[in-house]
C-alpha cells in the first residue's frame, strides 16, 4: 500500500467554503513546504501588502509524516514575510503533522478573512469555522488547553497577542510550545481573524514496503544513537553544547566584544539543566530533545518548554541577561505571547542600543529607561511589543522600521538581514554567514548555514562524494565553502518537504546522509529514489523560493552582502568579514547554482529544473532575465 497521500484542503475564511484538491498534482514537490511553496508562488497576487486577507497562507504536513520514519512530524507554514516582503517560511516540531496526515490532509491553504476571530477545526473529513471571540488575547498556552479540552486528542496550532495584534515578530505555535519562528506568521494568521487551526485524526499512515521500511528506520535510529553529539542533545535538549559560544555571540547587540567568562558559565547547558523537570517527544523521533523547565518569577512557578540554542545568544549575550532562569522565562514569556524570539530580542536590543548611546530617551520609551542586563526591563519590552503599547508599538515593526521611524542615526544599530532581525554572528565563519545571508526567507541558518568545525577531518571519499572536493580548508577560509551551503540548502529543502527534522543529522556528516533519507522515502513510497534525485528535489524547491523574491522584491547582489557591523566591526579587534573575499565567494555560489551574477535563477536553469511555467510566471510579470547561461565556478 501507498503512503496516504491526504488531500489539499482550500479554505475560504470569509464564506466557509472548502475545496479538496488531490495531491498528485504536485507530487514533484513532494509535500511540506514544496508544495506550499509551489502554490504560493502559482497564486500568491504580485504587489499585495502582507496584511492583504487575498494573500494565501499554507500550512504543510510533511509527506512522511505519521510514519515511524526518525523525527518524521515537522510542519510547515509559508507566506508572504511580514519583515521583508519576500517568502516567509517556518518548520516546526509538535503533533501537527502527524495528525493532518492521520486526518487524510496534507496542506491547508487558507485565504480571505474569518467574520470574526475564529478556529478552523477539522476532524477527518469534517471542516468547520468555529467563531470564538472568548479567546481574544489568550496566551499560546492557555488557549492550547482551552482548545484541548474542548476537542479531545486534537493537536493545536495557535497565535497569541502577538498575532492579534498583528506584531511583525508574531510566531504560530503548536502543541503549546513548538514555534513555527521568523517571518511573521503569527501575524499573518492574526491578520486572517483565525486563532487557532485544530485538527483531529483517527486515520493512520501505511507504507508500501513495511518490512524493508522498518529495516532502513532500524539502522537509522541505530545511528543516531550512536552519534556522541546526538547523545549530547538526548542527555541536554537543544540547548546541548559543550558552552554557550566559543567567542562568537551577539554581545549586547553584536558590540564586537566578547562576553566575559563569567557569563558564560552562569549560562552554560549544566545551569539550564538545573531547571529541567521533565522531558518529552516530538511523535517518531527518538532524541526527545524537547525538554521542560520550571522557573519562579516573583511569587510564580513558571512552567517553561522547549528551550533553543538560540535563547542563551538572544537573551543572554544580545541583551546581556545574566542567570538561565532568566534566559528561560524570557523564552516563556515569548511562547505565550506568541512572539519569535529572535525578532523580538532584536528590536529590544536596537533600543537598548539606541538608549544607551543616547539616540533615544525615555520620552521614546514611555519613561522606561533601558539598560543592558535588566531583565525586568526585558520582560516589561516584550509585554508592551505583544500588545503594541506605547513604545512598544514601534518596537513591534521590528528594528529596522523602528529606525525608520525614530531617525536619528538609530538605522545603523539595526542589525538585520533584508529587514529581518538577526541572532547569526558572522564575523568568522564564511560558510555561516553565506547560508545565513543567502536563505530566501532573510537571515537565517536554518537553510544552509554550517560551521565548518564539524567537517574539519572529514572522510576524503565522503567529502568528494558531496562537495565535489578532496579535503576543506581552514574554518575560516573562504575556499569552496559555497559548496557546504548549496549541499546543505538542498538537503534541509527535501528534509522540509517530508517532514524529517533536521536534527536527525544536525548540520554534520555522521548521522544520516542523503542515502538514508532516499532509502526511507523509497521503502515508504514504493517510488525508487537516489540520493542524487533526493539533492535535486531540493535544488527545485530552493530555485522556487528565489523565484517567489524574484517575483515579488527587487533584491539582488546587494541584499546578499553582509550587514556593515561585520565587516567594519572586528570581533574582539581580530576577525571581521573581508568584503572582497565575500564577493569572490558570492560569485562561486550564484555559479554553481547556476544564477546570474545578481542571484537571480536563470531561464535555462529553471528550465533544466523542470520548472518552465516558473519562468513563464516571472516573464508574464515582466521579471525574466535574458540570461540562457551560467558564468563558470
Amino acid at each position: 500500500m501507498d503512503v496516504k497521500a491526504g488531500a489539499v484542503l482550500r479554505i475560504n475564511l470569509d464564506s466557509g467554503a472548502v475545496e479538496r484538491e488531490n495531491l498528485e498534482r504536485y507530487r514533484e514537490s513532494i509535500g511540506g513546504r514544496g508544495v506550499n511553496q509551489r502554490i504560493l508562488f502559482e497564486e500568491m497576487p504580485v504587489g499585495l501588502d502582507a496584511f492583504d486577507p487575498r494573500n494565501p497562507l499554507a500550512i504543510g504536513a510533511g509527506f512522511l509524516a505519521g510514519t515511524d520514519a526518525p523525527g518524521a512530524c515537522r510542519l510547515n507554514i509559508d507566506g508572504k514575510n511580514t519583515m521583508t516582503d519576500g517568502i516567509g517560511s517556518g518548520n516546526c516540531g509538535g503533533t501537527m503533522a502527524v495528525t493532518m496526515r492521520r486526518a487524510g490532509v496534507a496542506n491547508i491553504i487558507v485565504r480571505d478573512r474569518c467574520p470574526e476571530l475564529s478556529c478552523l477545526v477539522i476532524h477527518d473529513d469534517k471542516v468547520e469555522l468555529v467563531p470564538t471571540p472568548e479567546l481574544k488575547d489568550y496566551g499560546v498556552g492557555r488557549c492550547t488547553e482551552v482548545l484541548t479540552e474542548r476537542y479531545p486528542g486534537a493537536s493545536v496550532l495557535a497565535i497569541g497577542p502577538a498575532g492579534e495584534h498583528l506584531v511583525r515578530s508574531a510566531a504560530v505555535f503548536s502543541d503549546g510550545a513548538r514555534a513555527v519562528g521568523r517571518c511573521g506568521l503569527g501575524a499573518i494568521m492574526g491578520s486572517k481573524g483565525l486563532k487557532a487551526v485544530v485538527v483531529q485524526g483517527s486515520g493512520t499512515v501505511d507504507v508500501a514496503d513495511r518490512e524493508g521500511f522498518a529495516a532502513a528506520v532500524r539502522r537509522c535510529r541505530e545511528r543516531m544513537a550512536a552519534n556522541e553529539f546526538n547523545r549530547k542533545r538526548m542527555r541536554y535538549g537543544v540547548y546541548c553544547y559543550d558552552e554557550p559560544w566559543d567567542i562568537e555571540s551577539p554581545y549586547l547587540n553584536f558590540s564586537g566584544k566578547v562576553p566575559p567568562e563569567q557569563l558564560k558559565q552562569q549560562l552554560s547547558r549544566d545551569r539550564f539543566a538545573e531547571h529541567m523537570v521533565q522531558e518529552t517527544s516530538c511523535p517518531s523521533c527518538p532524541i526527545r530533545c524537547w525538554k521542560v523547565y520550571e522557573v519562579h518569577h516573583g511569587e510564580q512557578t513558571v512552567r517553561v518548554e522547549a528551550l533553543q540554542g538560540n535563547d542563551p545568544h538572544n537573551f543572554g549575550a544580545k541583551l546581556g541577561l545574566e542567570k538561565a532562569s532568566e534566559v528561560l522565562y524570557a523564552h516563556g514569556l515569548c511562547t505565550e505571547l506568541g512572539l519569535d524570539v529572535d525578532n523580538a530580542s532584536g528590536a529590544v536590543a536596537w533600543a537598548t542600543d539606541c538608549f544607551q548611546k543616547g539616540l533615544i530617551d525615555t520620552s521614546d520609551t514611555d519613561g522606561q529607561t533601558l539598560r543592558w542586563s535588566d531583565a525586568e526591563g526585558v520582560y516589561e519590552l516584550l509585554e508592551k511589543i505583544a500588545y503594541r503599547r506605547g513604545f512598544g508599538d514601534v518596537l513591534a515593526e521590528g528594528s529596522l522600521r523602528a529606525a525608520g521611524i525614530i531617525g536619528r542615526g538609530s538605522e545603523q544599530h539595526s542589525i538585520n538581514v533584508k529587514g529581518q532581525d538577526l541572532f547569526e554572528c558572522l564575523w568568522s565563519s564564511p560558510s555561516w554567514a553565506l547560508g545565513t545571508m543567502v536563505a530566501p526567507r532573510g537571515g537565517t541558518h536554518t537553510r544552509g548555514a554550517v560551521l565548518e568545525g564539524r567537517f574539519q577531518n572529514l572522510d576524503p571519499e565522503v567529502c568528494r562524494r558531496y562537495f565535489g572536493i578532496p579535503a576543506l580548508e581552514g574554518i575560516q577560509s573562504y575556499n569552496n565553502k559555497e559548496r557546504l551551503v548549496v549541499f546543505f540548502e538542498h538537503l534541509e529543502a527535501f528534509l522540509d518537504c517530508v517532514g524529517i527534522c533536521l536534527f536527525t543529522n544536525s548540520l554534520r556528516m555522521d548521522m544520516l546522509l542523503p542515502e538514508d533519507y532516499a532509502e526511507l522515502y523509497s521503502r515508504a513510497t514504493g517510488r525508487e529514489l537516489s540520493a542524487e534525485q533526493l539533492l535535486a528535489a531540493g535544488e527545485r524547491i530552493h530555485n522556487v523560493e528565489k523565484a517567489y523574491n524574484l517575483l515579488h522584491t527587487e533584491w539582488g547582489r546587494a541584499e546578499d552582502r553582509p550587514p556593515a557591523r561585520f565587516t567594519e566591526v572586528a570581533l574582539d579587534g581580530k576577525h571581521c568579514i573581508d568584503p572582497r573575499a565575500w564577493e569572490r565567494l558570492l560569485d562561486r555560489y550564484y555559479a554553481l547554482h547556476g544564477w546570474d551574477t545578481e542571484g537571480r535563477p536563470t531561464a535555462d536553469t529553471l528550465v533544466r529544473l523542470d520548472l518552465k511555467p516558473i519562468a513563464d510566471r516571472l516573464q508574464a510579470n515582466g521579471k525574466a532575465q535574458a540570461i540562457e547561461t551560467q558564468t563558470d565556478v
